[in-house]
């Protein structure tokens, strides 16, 4: 009779050391801001909504933004629209994007757009979409070229 293998259970810490140094597993505050780039399209066919020629003073932006904007909850962004961000859903009939996010699956295509802005109207948009709490990032906007 053949012995049967069994794995050992492996516990995971609370907390624990990387590189000496002391870590937490961050808290998932109920409703808190997540992102997503899964739907991210860095290639437009028409050439908008690229953000390949831009410098790392463009990236530096986007991430401090997406890092302030992690600190808010997604409801209230969806409900308030966040003037300060200028946040606001995407009435595709006054786009230069009548089709939507046309690549897209259909079943996201029925997903109500949104839009915020990066910083003042220096470095664009960021437009996508929101399923419960996670905004899926779909187009990096820094021309506003949604708009024209």
């Amino acid at each position: 009779m053949a012995s049967k293998k069994i794995k050992p259970k492996v516990r995971q810490p609370k907390n624990s050391k990387v590189n000496n140094v002391k870590t937490t597993p961050p808290k998932n505050e109920e409703g808190a801001m997540i992102f997503s780039f899964k739907h991210l399209q860095l290639d437009h066919p028409k050439g908008k909504f690229c953000v390949k020629e831009k410098d790392g003073e463009y990236i530096f932006k986007i991430l401090s933004r997406l890092k302030d904007v992690s600190q808010q909850k997604a409801s209230d962004l969806r409900q308030s629209g966040g003037k300060a961000l200028r946040a606001h859903t995407i009435d595709w009939t006054s786009t230069s994007e009548k089709g939507g996010f046309a690549h897209l699956h259909e079943q996201l295509q029925s997903v109500t757009p949104y839009q915020f802005q990066i910083s003042a109207n220096e470095y664009g948009r960021i437009h996508g979409f929101f399923l419960d709490n996670v905004f899926y990032a779909v187009w990096m906007d820094p021309r506003h070229e949604l708009y024209k």
